[in-house]
C-alpha cells in the first residue's frame, strides 16, 4: 500500500483517522502500532516478522546499555568491564542488522563482484547464485531507524525507552515506514506520551499532505512517463536534444518523488499530532555540490554525518583523513540507494566534487552566483544520469550524446515531449525556487487580519484543488511508479 492508492486515500486513511479520534488517547499509541503494521502487512507479508525481529533486537540491546549504565553509577560493576559488555553488545547488535541488510539486499551484488574481480585477477573459482532474494520493503529506513536509537543509547544522548509499544510503534509509524523520512526517536520520543492536536496543526497537516501529493502525482509520475521511455532505448538511438530532456526529466521526477513523500510525511504525521523535521529545502537552489547534500534527503545526510562521519574523525585529524572521510561517507551513501555500481560511482561523483571545492573551487564560486549555480545544476544531473542508469557502460554512453550538439532528431524528441510532460516541467521548474521569502513579505504586507485571512484561505482552497486533480489523474491513468521498493 502506497500513499497515492485509492485504497490508502479513501479506505485506509479516513478508518484511521476516524478511530484514531473516537477512542481514549491513552489507547491511541495501540491503535498506531496495529494500523502500521497493517499497513506493512497489505504490500509485504512474508517480511513483517523479520522487521519485528530487528526492532526488538534493538530494543533490548539499548535496554542493556541503560541497566550497564545505571550498575557502573552504582558501583555495582566495574567501570571498565561494563564498557566492554556495552561494545561487544552494539558489535553484535549491528553485525546482525547491517548483515540482514547486506544479506536481503546486497548477497547477489557482492557475489557478482567477488566473481568478476576472481575473472580479472585470473582466479578459476566462481560463486553460485543463489535464488532470487525478495528484498523486504523499506528495509534501508527502518534499519537505519532502529540503529539511530539503539546508538544515541549507547553513546549516551538519552535513556533507553522501557515502554516497548512506543519503540515498536515508532519504526512502524505508517507516515515514515517505507518512504522515509528516517526519523530519529530522540527528537519524537517525547510526543508518544504526550501531544497535543489543534486545529491549525492538523488543517496545516491535510495541506501539507496535499501539496506533496500533487508533487508526486502531477509532475514526478508526468515527468517519469517520459524518463522511463528515453532510459529505455539503446544510448546510441538518442539524439543530443533527447538526451537532455531525459536528464531533466528524471532530475525533476527523483526531487518531486523523494520530497512529494517527505511532504505526504509530515503532513501525515502531523494530523496524528506528530511533528517531524524537514526533509528537503529546495536542493535545486543550491551554488555547490556540498551546500546541494545540506539541502537533500537532509535526514540521510544527517544520519551519515553524526553516526559514520564524525566517528571517523570529520575533519579532525588532517587533509587526507577529511578526504578519505567524505568518499568513505558517499559510498556509504550511494550503497545505501542500490545494489549497483552505478550508485556506488554515483556517491563517489559526489564525493569528489566535494573535496574539489574545498581544495580549489570554494573561494572561486562564492562571488559568481550565477555560473556556480550553473556548475552545481551540471554536477546534479549529470549525477542523476548516473544513477537512473543500469549500468556504467549505459551511463557513460548516456553521457556522449549529452554532448553530441550535432545529433538532433527532433522528431524524436517531439515522441517524448507531449504536452502535459512539458506543463510539469515548467511547473517543476518554477516548484524547485524557493518561494518562501517572497510569499512571507507579500503576506506580511496585508496590513489587515481580513487580507491575512484571504492569503491563508487560497492556500487550503489552492490545495483542495490540487488534490481533486491529483485523484482524477491517479483514478484515470495506471501509471503510478513507486521507486522505494530498492530502499
Amino acid at each position: 500500500m502506497v500513499f497515492t492508492t485509492p485504497v490508502f486515500l479513501f479506505l485506509f486513511l479516513p478508518f484511521t483517522l476516524g478511530m484514531y479520534f473516537l477512542m481514549q488517547k491513552r489507547f491511541r499509541n495501540a491503535f498506531l502500532f496495529l494500523m502500521s503494521s497493517a499497513f506493512y502487512f497489505f504490500g509485504e507479508q512474508k517480511m513483517l516478522f523479520l522487521m519485528y525481529s530487528v526492532i526488538l533486537l534493538n530494543y533490548c540491546t539499548a535496554l542493556l546499555f541503560s541497566n550497564i549504565d545505571n550498575k557502573i553509577n552504582n558501583s555495582l560493576i566495574i567501570k571498565e568491564r561494563g564498557f566492554l559488555i556495552k561494545k561487544i553488545a552494539l558489535i553484535i547488535c549491528v553485525a546482525i542488522c547491517i548483515g540482514l541488510l547486506w544479506y536481503f539486499k546486497y548477497w547477489h551484488f557482492s557475489i557478482d563482484i567477488f566473481n568478476k574481480t576472481a575473472a580479472l585477477l585470473g582466479i578459476n573459482y566462481q560463486l553460485s547464485q543463489v535464488d532470487k532474494i525478495l528484498l523486504p520493503l523499506g528495509i534501508s529506513f527502518y534499519t537505519f531507524h532502529v540503529l539511530s536509537y539503539t546508538f544515541d543509547v549507547y553513546m549516551g544522548k538519552m535513556k533507553a525507552d522501557k515502554n516497548i509499544l512506543h519503540f515498536f510503534t515508532y519504526v512502524l509509524m505508517f507516515p515514515q515506514l517505507v518512504a522515509g523520512p528516517i526519523v530519529r526517536y530522540i527528537d519524537i520520543q517525547k510526543q508518544f506520551e504526550h501531544r497535543i492536536i489543534t486545529i491549525n496543526g492538523f488543517s496545516n497537516g491535510i495541506r501539507r499532505f496535499c501539496f506533496g501529493f500533487a508533487k508526486k502525482v502531477l509532475i514526478a509520475n508526468t515527468v517519469a512517463k517520459a524518463a522511463d521511455k528515453i532510459f529505455a532505448l539503446p544510448p546510441e538511438q538518442i539524439d543530443f536534444a533527447t538526451a537532455w530532456l531525459g536528464a531533466i526529466c528524471y532530475t525533476l521526477q527523483i526531487y518531486f518523488d523523494f520530497s512529494g513523500y517527505s511532504d505526504m510525511a509530515i503532513g501525515l504525521a502531523a494530523l496524528f499530532g506528530f511533528k517531524y523535521k524537514e526533509n528537503f529545502n529546495y536542493p535545486y537552489i543550491s551554488k555547490t555540490v556540498g551546500e546541494f547534500w545540506r539541502r537533500w534527503h537532509i535526514s540521510l545526510s544527517t544520519w551519515l554525518r553524526d553516526y559514520v562521519y564524525i566517528n571517523l574523525g570529520g575533519n579532525r585529524s588532517g587533509k587526507l583523513k577529511y578526504y578519505f572521510n567524505i568518499l568513505f561517507v558517499f559510498l556509504c551513501s550511494g550503497l545505501w540507494h542500490g545494489a549497483n555500481m552505478t550508485f556506488v560511482l554515483w556517491g563517489i561523483w559526489y564525493g569528489i566534487f566535494i573535496i574539489i571545492e574545498s581544495i580549489f573551487l570554494k573561494d572561486f564560486l562564492q562571488n559568481k552566483k550565477l555560473l556556480s549555480h550553473f556548475y552545481a545544476l551540471l554536477v546534479i544531473i549529470f549525477g542523476w544520469v548516473m544513477f537512473r542508469a543500469d549500468s556504467i557502460n549505459y551511463a557513460v554512453h548516456y553521457w556522449m550524446q549529452m554532448f553530441k550538439i550535432n545529433m538532433l532528431n527532433l522528431e524524436l524528441t517531439q515522441e517524448f515531449l507531449q504536452n502535459d510532460v512539458i506543463l510539469a516541467i515548467i511547473f517543476g521548474i518554477i516548484f524547485s525556487i524557493d518561494w518562501r521569502t517572497p510569499y512571507k513579505k507579500l503576506v506580511c504586507r496585508s496590513k489587515t487580519h481580513l487580507r491575512f485571512l484571504v492569503f491563508k484561505t487560497a492556500g487550503y482552497i489552492c490545495a483542495f484543488l490540487l488534490f481533486i486533480l491529483s485523484v482524477m489523474s491517479v483514478m484515470s491513468n495506471t501509471y503510478n511508479p513507486f521507486i522505494y521498493f530498492r530502499f
